[in-house]
């Protein structure tokens, strides 16, 4: 369980870098070009390892769910950059609390058994994650953070969704899992780029391919663990809000509110919980 809660933690470092550097372009740059070129370029990424591992196991049906995971991962993030853009990353961050819900309930459902101390985990990680990001006071006056407020809940319910279909593709093959996500991501924003006419050198910009390369990693770590277990995983892995908000803190200098530093002390006590 200890390496598999590592691994998980390493998706929530990741994917917290990413959001980080994404809400951060966003100020400044279209989220579709965020988006569209993220996308690419981990898709490049990925065809760059794919092409020197075996052939995938096409007669896998498990495989279509990856495909699946890529078409509910492209629009999800598309929302969540969305979101980015009108408001503090420290503000959109509820995404997670949400998304964690459904892989963990989903593993809850197909048999998986919790320990006294994992089900304190799980449920310190959960109020962990709410907590660290819980709108301060007078964020919800702001027209374009109510915007923010509404694309959080369907990205979340999109991450929560391509979380159970990754994990499930993962079964059959964990790399062609992954591999065949982040394809069928990219083949959506490369069509995306034609129709809109946004195939430009700005696409692959070195900070979106950060953003594409953070991206993969935190899936690939998050596919790993999840083959443990995937409750405590996918609620570890959602503690990203709080590596977002250091990261805010420390870079951006933005104040961290006392609720978030409340919540940031209890996701890192829920995954002292789970690691044991």
């Amino acid at each position: 369980m200890a390496w598999a809660m590592t691994a998980a933690a390493g998706a929530a470092v990741a994917w917290g870098v990413s959001d980080f550097l994404a809400g951060v372009l966003a100020r400044r740059t279209p989220v579709l070009t965020i988006l569209i070129g993220s996308k690419i370029a981990a898709m490049l990424l990925v065809l760059v390892v794919a092409a020197v591992r075996a052939v995938p196991p096409v007669r896998d049906e498990r495989l279509w769910l990856a495909v699946a995971a890529g078409l509910a991962g492209l629009p999800a993030m598309g929302l969540l950059y969305r979101a980015m853009r009108d408001g503090s990353p420290a503000v959109v961050a509820p995404v997670a609390a949400i998304a964690a819900l459904v892989p963990a309930g989903w593993g809850l459902l197909h048999g998986e058994r919790l320990g006294a101390l994992a089900g304190l985990g799980v449920a310190t990680g959960l109020a962990g994650v709410t907590m660290a990001s819980w709108p301060v006071a007078g964020a919800a006056l702001c027209p374009r953070r109510r915007a923010a407020s509404l694309c959080a809940p369907a990205a979340a319910l999109g991450f929560g969704a391509y979380f159970v279909l990754l994990h499930e593709a993962g079964e059959a093959d964990q790399f062609w899992a992954l591999a065949v996500t982040r394809i069928t991501e990219g083949v959506g924003a490369l069509l995306l780029a034609v129709a809109l006419r946004r195939c430009d050198r700005t696409l692959l910009r070195a900070p979106i391919v950060v953003v594409g390369a953070s991206d993969v990693l935190a899936d690939a770590a998050f596919v790993v663990a999840a083959a443990a277990a995937l409750t405590p995983a996918s609620v570890v892995a959602s503690l990203y809000p709080a590596v977002t908000l250091l990261l805010n803190r420390s870079v951006l200098r933005e104040r961290l509110h006392t609720v978030h530093l409340y919540g940031v002390v209890t996701a890192l006590f829920a995954v002292a919980c789970l690691a044991r």
